[in-house]
């Protein structure tokens, strides 16, 4: 304490061949001296001092040298950050980047967003058809959405004894066969294949013959059998008929999760096979935590809607009827009379994984021939997906 009484109230630095006129630095060397004396490290429970601001000395007239405002500032910087930290006191947060809205600066500042992979939307269709519309729309873009909920989708790793409980659940009397990167694989009385991404299960029985029982019953069957064996997630939405083969005896039911709704992708998705007896054939199981991360804005409605006039989204259309041969030129026209959204997965397998908002304008098709077919056109809502979350869109929107 007497070395620190008399310290004088000024305190030189030199840098090269400046030498800079610092404020008042009793607090700080003494904040100093009693982190590196014995015992500091008991003195972090007690309050952290008060560190005085660092101001440079205003010289007189004729004084010499005048500093560097900035050297000065970096100087202080280093020695408060410094002390600080020697002496237990938390050193701030860096500064949270944020973005006010030019019509409404105080109610809509928030943060901005990370930054997302582009949505995964197909670049040409199963039939590899080539498209020469022409387009009209009739829809409301106003009543387009301005802002939208991003999913993160999160897929933990299978272990070797959840494999071996769900063999157990489905009867199957096999070894868990480990084959690395969380894979198993386990046989005997029906197979079962479980990655991270895919589990799968194949019966050992073939189809019974008869008569393939309605929707709702395969749906019922279906869901029934997905929560005897534990594969019923809480989030699972109502099961869909998507495909009849009176062939192989099966129909297959689809499953999606409740929200959010639609997904373009099969990801995640549950499907199970049913023949006419009720029994389960084989069942794949793509599923999925799903995580809301971030409300974004989204594109103007306007712009998504050049895109489609310009030809640059995916289009889907049912011409299963129209009699024409895969890749050929589909001709025609379209009135697109709904504008919406749906979700589609963005980012790579086995990667940091989202759901991803993208606009969905529908009509009909007609082509030169007269047939009118439904049809639907794709493409991506988010233009940035670094657009900061909660600024008021621009009047209009």
């Amino acid at each position: 304490m007497l070395l620190f009484r008399s310290v004088r109230s000024w305190m030189t630095v030199t840098s090269g061949s400046e030498t800079f006129g610092l404020a008042p630095a009793a607090v700080l060397l003494a904040a100093l001296l009693a982190a590196l004396m014995p015992g500091a490290a008991a003195a972090q429970d007690a309050p952290a001092p008060t560190l005085p601001p660092c101001v440079v000395d205003q010289p007189a007239a004729g004084d010499e040298p005048t500093p560097d405002p900035r050297s000065v500032a970096a100087a202080c910087a280093t020695i408060a950050a410094a002390i600080g930290r020697a002496a237990g006191q938390p050193t701030a947060p860096p500064a949270t980047t944020t973005t006010v809205s030019e019509e409404d600066p105080e109610g809509a500042r928030s943060e901005l967003a990370p930054a997302l992979p582009p949505a995964d939307l197909p670049t040409s269709n199963v039939e590899g058809y080539v498209f020469t519309l022409e387009a009209s729309l009739s829809a409301d873009l106003a009543s387009a959405a301005v802002e939208a909920p991003v999913y993160r989708v999160v897929v933990p790793e299978p272990t070797a004894d959840e494999a071996r409980a769900l063999a157990d659940r489905l009867g199957l009397t096999g070894d868990v066969e480990d084959r690395g990167g969380a894979t198993f694989v386990v046989s005997g009385g029906g197979e079962l294949y479980v990655t991270p991404t895919l589990t799968q299960y194949i019966a050992a029985v073939p189809a019974a013959e008869g008569e393939l029982p309605d929707d709702d019953a395969a749906i019922e069957q279906a869901s029934a059998w997905l929560r005897d064996v534990g594969l019923a997630p809480a989030d699972i939405g109502d099961g869909t008929v998507v495909q009849r083969s009176a062939e192989t005896r099966r129909a297959v039911v689809a499953f999606a999760p409740v929200s959010p709704t639609p997904i373009l992708a099969g990801y995640p998705s549950i499907t199970v096979s049913v023949d006419p007896a009720g029994t389960v054939l084989d069942a794949s199981y793509r599923w999925a935590t799903i995580q809301q991360a971030d409300v974004y804005q989204l594109r103007p409605a306007e712009e998504a809607w050049s895109q489609v006039g310009n030809g640059q989204a995916y289009i889907e259309a049912d011409l299963a009827e129209a009699d024409l041969e895969p890749g050929a030129e589909v001709v025609g026209s379209v009135v697109y009379e709904t504008i919406g959204l749906a979700y589609t997965t963005a980012g790579p397998p086995g990667g940091e994984q989202y759901l991803s908002p993208v606009y969905v304008f529908s009509g009909d098709l007609t082509l030169s021939d007269g047939g009118t077919y439904p049809v639907s056109s794709y493409v991506p809502a988010l233009i940035d997906s670094n657009t900061p979350v909660g600024v008021v869109p621009a009047p209009g929107r």
